[in-house]
């Protein structure tokens, strides 16, 4: 069996639910991710880029779910539900490289700075003003230039985030996007009840644990209607094919 297929039998599919259940988007993200990995260490899933990261979820999904996405999006204007249905491959575009520098130039000179990480969303939990994270996030992903040490009269390129300007801090927000498109996916969307656009960032991670959450809570639904009627355990109903354990289900008249 491969590493692929034993990570996405049943019984590790809810492992991983019930350990992303109480936990933040950054870490169900995390997790999902090593489902898509599986041969990957804990280090190298932490340091994975966001666009990556996302780029390996989608085709989680698509392996688990198929390749059509729905999704229910409130219009700004009018408050009317917008369903979507598109595919997989609508949302799919380029990632980073794992080793992709960011550059901006200000005043004569370069700043340099890393795409963010799983490491970095976990650590920017807690931070409640955006502004703020923006800064924090940045002084994490910022690389001195070579050569610069805080003995050294200050440049333009040892200046650490938190000193930079504003227009400096959108500019390496908008850099960050646009080296890395598929860590900030948006669907452009017209309202058909009051035809207003409007556009919404769209989140595999929350999509892709909602669509979990589902099957999970489905599952184990499954389980009990077989556990109750034969008095066998959940390892050894979640072990069966998916075949045999609906073959059991039509036995009981279950219809769930």
């Amino acid at each position: 069996m491969s590493a692929m297929t034993s990570a996405l039998m049943p019984a590790n599919l809810l492992k991983v639910w019930e350990s992303g259940a109480p936990s933040s988007s950054a870490m169900r993200g995390l997790l999902l991710l090593g489902l898509a990995c599986p041969q990957a260490t804990a280090d190298e899933l932490m340091q994975t880029r966001i666009g990556h990261r996302d780029a390996q979820l989608l085709s989680l999904r698509e392996t688990l779910f198929g390749p059509h996405l729905a999704c229910l999006l409130d219009c700004p204007t009018c408050g009317q539900p917008i369903e979507l249905d598109f595919a997989v491959d609508d949302v799919r575009t380029q990632h980073a490289a794992p080793d992709d520098v960011c550059e901006i130039e200000a005043d004569g000179g370069t700043l340099r700075f890393r795409l963010p990480c799983s490491a970095d969303l976990l650590a920017l939990e807690g931070q409640g003003n955006v502004a703020h994270a923006e800064r924090w996030l940045l002084s994490r992903c910022w690389l001195p230039a070579p050569g610069d040490n805080a003995t050294a009269t200050p440049t333009p390129m040892a200046v650490a985030p938190p000193d930079w300007r504003e227009d400096q801090v959108q500019a390496a927000v908008e850099a960050m996007a646009l080296r890395d498109p598929q860590a900030e996916v948006l669907l452009d969307v017209v309202c058909p009840a009051c035809r207003a656009p409007s556009s919404h960032l769209f989140d595999i991670v929350g999509h892709l644990w909602r669509e979990l959450d589902h099957w999970a809570r489905g599952m184990l639904r499954q389980v009990h209607a077989i556990a109750a009627r034969y008095g066998w355990s959940e390892a050894h109903i979640l072990a069966m094919g998916q075949a045999r354990r609906r073959a059991y289900l039509d036995l009981i008249g279950y219809a769930g």
